[in-house]
């Protein structure tokens, strides 16, 4: 029995040793070695986490706590990187500020604001094109205006404004009996060469003082008192100013290409000025107070001279007027004849140029019914028409 547990202590204390050396071995393999799911091989691995996800993909509080968690951090980044980039605007220097912008960009820019913050109402009126301007007629006269108009093809058929660009270049402009009672606006047509605009209510000639292209002016039977603003017309060649309240023909001096003045029904007592007129060819003063011939004795082209209605009593300052083919003494104050006979009779024995295209008009003057008779025959005897009534 002793021999027995003799045996039995010297395997147990065997097995003790044993036991001792393993334990010691065991523990240095645990220190030196991996654990022992990292020794497992890489298809383990991928198994076991895809295991894990979809563990995690079954699980749904967890994937809202995550992504709550995401979007609070990116939240978090969001709100720091406005800060920082704050922070950066604020201490960015100088250097890397844009050039300041001029004054007109800096207006276009403020207007463009203005703009935009406009209400559509407003947007609608900027969007609008601006009215334009009123053009107004340069003719004070509404009829004249009309006469002009018929000279302007542009607008001849409209009721448009007329400038005076449209009129700058007309020649002529009619307007008979249409109550006109101003030029003004003609002086912008500057290359009016006739006007006529007889039995109107005219008074002022003034628009057309500069007019220096006109040749022919009718404006007979208005109301024109001065004829001063036409003393520097000398291109004219035909001047009708009858039956106005003229009593000065002086203006008319300069004009010495004139050919025709009809200056009848005035206030005119002194015709001097024709003198200065050696190309004229009509004289008309019919009307007037003139007792003296004399100015016109020097006229040697003229064919017509209407005196009727005068104070004339002498008629010596025709006879030698050979180129005249009409006289008109009708209503004057002449008692003899005697140099008009005198001046046929030379011509009769001459060239004959003169006295048989003669008509005379002797009517109205205080001749005694003899003289008149005998002067009559006379001078019809020499081809000369005369006409006593």
């Amino acid at each position: 029995m002793i021999a027995e547990l003799h045996r039995h202590l010297r395997f147990a204390a065997l097995f003790g040793l044993t036991t001792l050396v393993w334990t010691a071995t065991s523990t240095n393999t645990i220190a030196d070695d991996p654990p022992a799911d990292q020794k497992k091989p890489a298809a383990a691995q991928a198994k076991e986490g895809s295991e894990k996800a979809t563990e995690k993909k079954n699980d749904p509080a967890p994937a809202k706590e995550a992504d709550a968690k995401k979007d609070d951090a990116k939240k978090e980044d969001d709100k720091k990187e406005k800060e920082d980039a704050k922070k950066d605007g604020d201490k960015k220097p100088d250097s890397d500020k844009p050039a300041a912008k001029p004054d007109a960009a800096k207006k276009a820019d403020s207007g463009k604001k203005t703009d935009a913050k406009k209400p559509a109402a407003n947007k609608n009126e900027a969007d609008k094109k601006p009215a334009a301007a009123t053009v107004k007629s340069i003719f004070a006269d509404e009829a004249l205006e009309d006469a002009v108009r018929r000279e302007v093809f542009a607008k001849r058929y409209n009721d448009e404004p007329i400038t005076a660009s449209d009129v700058a270049k007309i020649s002529r402009v009619v307007g008979i009996d249409q109550k006109i009672t101003s030029l003004e606006g003609l002086q912008h047509c500057k290359e009016l060469m006739l006007i006529d605009l007889r039995d109107n209510a005219i008074s002022d000639l003034s628009p057309i003082a500069n007019l220096k292209r006109l040749q022919s002016v009718s404006l007979s039977d208005n109301k024109i008192r001065d004829i001063g603003p036409l003393k520097d017309l000398t291109s004219m060649q035909y001047l009708d100013l009858s039956g106005n309240k003229i009593a000065d023909l002086s203006p008319v001096a300069n004009m010495s290409n004139l050919r025709t003045l009809y200056a009848a029904d005035n206030r005119l007592t002194d015709i001097a000025v024709v003198a200065k007129l050696p190309k004229l060819w009509s004289l008309d003063v019919a009307k007037n107070q003139i007792r003296d011939l004399r100015p016109v004795s020097g006229l040697s082209w003229l064919t017509t001279l209407e005196f009727s209605g005068n104070q004339i009593d002498s008629l010596k300052p025709v006879a030698g007027l050979t180129d005249l083919k009409m006289l008109l003494m009708s209503r004057n104050q002449v008692k003899d004849l005697s140099p008009l006979v005198d001046a046929c009779r030379k011509d009769a024995e001459s060239d004959r140029r003169f006295a048989p295209y003669l008509q005379v008009y002797l009517g109205g003057n205080p001749l005694d019914e003899k003289t008149l008779q005998n002067a009559k025959a006379e001078l019809e005897s020499f081809g000369v028409d005369v006409f006593v009534k």
